[in-house]
């Protein structure tokens, strides 16, 4: 199978790596929004859109998500990102789309953020327990993961081990 090189998503998705080191200044209202539309726009299962997003900005919000997990990496802002199981859609044999569709706005909205500048990385590093009381999370809402977020500080990099990949044929079946 031949990989194209001139698709620029694909090119975001090789060159886009997880900052876990970010400047203190605060996301701007401009990228925060279009990081935030992308999320919202992302696909969800009979598009019942499930995905619930808590924007942690706040001084007091930051410092209560920091008491719960050392993975938020001092990153100005965190998405707390949730699904809804009372919006969500429903197989007949029980399986819930909730967190896949959460998921995937999850990823959308990294994109996103990469594209404004914005570095990110996805986080599943905390007591859901303690999140959820924290913050006030309705009991029919899953937590799916946090999403620390921000300007990459100047000597952000990647780790040694982001850039390594399985070859197409060790993760694909062709039928």
């Amino acid at each position: 199978m031949t990989i194209p090189n001139d698709t620029t998503f694909l090119n975001m998705t090789r060159e886009r790596w997880s900052v876990r080191k970010f400047a203190p200044e605060q996301i701007s209202d401009e990228h925060m929004a279009r990081i935030l539309e992308a999320g919202r726009n992302a696909p969800s299962a009979c598009n019942y859109q499930p995905q619930r997003v808590l924007v942690l900005q706040s001084e007091e919000a930051i410092a209560a998500v920091r008491s719960v997990t050392h993975w938020a990496f001092n990153a100005p802002t965190v998405l707390l990102v949730c699904a809804d199981l009372t919006e969500s859609w429903k197989n007949a044999d029980g399986a819930d789309s909730a967190e896949m569709d959460a998921t995937i706005a999850l990823d959308h909205m990294m994109m996103e953020a990469w594209e404004c500048g914005v570095g990110s990385t996805w986080v599943r590093g905390f007591d859901e327990r303690v999140m959820r009381q924290v913050f006030s999370i309705p009991a029919s809402w899953k937590i799916v993961a946090m999403m620390p977020m921000g300007y990459p500080a100047e000597n952000a990099n990647p780790s040694s081990w982001h850039f390594r990949r399985k070859s197409l044929e060790e993760i694909c079946q062709v039928l």
